[in-house]
């Protein structure tokens, strides 16, 4: 039995005052909104309403930094490109932003606001972890009313149909591909439930574990599809960047959580 995923009748929503407004765009603003409101639940929870307060007032930051970093990561991985097209930098609407642009990019900015404002900088990431991977799972729809981000040609029980202009050229012969926006969305899906029922039942969990987690096992995820995406933006010596950064970060991610449990004598928030 087959199960084929349509493309979608378009990647514009609507229009306002004659500007088209994109799938795309909506999904990621409403996962930023929910993303702000769970970091506002759980820091509540965890810390006090002033504290969850002050990450209200501050969300605004954490989301243009994010946005910045992700555009940056984005014109590195096709640098010639863009100093060729030098105007193409900022036609975000154009597409192409990092994920892990915007994660490097906020934990920098929050590690700032929390040394200033003498918060658990570790604490403060656990809460705003937890909610990622719900947002990149809600984000990874956008990728498909774009008709991108999808992996090799697949045959298998469960395909996605790409328009014959969406292909790249030395696909232009197949029909159906792998829906990896699908597959990462699930898996993101479950990564959050899992974060989510860790902060709920075990109330005396080390500062970073979430934190932790969230690193190491979303950088597992991509690294998992990246290997079947057929859109990669930049390779060195036939390995994909974004695979090279998820090992990375996968080793970060181990690396502080082994410190937090096992190397560390006093519980460190930095």
């Amino acid at each position: 039995m087959h199960y084929i995923i349509n493309s979608p009748p378009s990647s514009i929503a609507f229009y306002i005052f004659g500007y088209p407004v994109k799938y795309y765009g909506l999904f990621m603003t409403c996962a930023i909104f929910l993303g702000i409101a769970i970091s506002f639940f759980l820091l509540k929870k965890k810390f006090n309403t002033a504290c969850a307060q002050n990450f209200i007032d501050v969300s605004p930051y954490i989301v243009l930094f994010s946005l910045l970093g992700a555009r940056i990561f984005y014109i590195l991985g096709d640098l010639d490109f863009y100093l060729k097209n030098p105007f193409e930098m900022i036609l975000i609407n154009h597409g192409g932003i990092s994920i892990f642009g915007a994660i490097i990019f906020a934990i920098i900015f929050l590690f700032f606001y929390c040394k200033k404002s003498k918060i658990s900088f570790l604490g403060f990431c656990d809460c705003l972890a937890v909610g990622m991977p719900l947002c990149q799972s809600i984000g990874r729809w956008g990728n498909y009313f774009n008709q991108e981000a999808f992996g090799c040609p697949a045959n298998g029980f469960l395909k996605l149909y790409v328009d014959y202009s969406y292909r790249p050229l030395e696909f232009k012969g197949f029909d159906f591909f792998h829906p990896t926006f699908l597959y990462e969305g699930i898996l993101n899906l479950i990564l959050f439930f899992v974060l989510m029922f860790i902060f709920l039942k075990f109330k005396n969990i080390k500062s970073g574990t979430l934190f932790s987690l969230y690193l190491i096992f979303y950088s597992l995820i991509r690294f998992l599809v990246e290997k079947i995406r057929l859109d990669s933006v930049l390779n060195i010596f036939g390995f994909h960047v974004a695979s090279l950064i998820c090992i990375i970060v996968f080793f970060f991610g181990l690396i502080l959580l082994l410190n937090i449990y096992f190397i560390q004598k006093k519980p460190k928030d930095f």
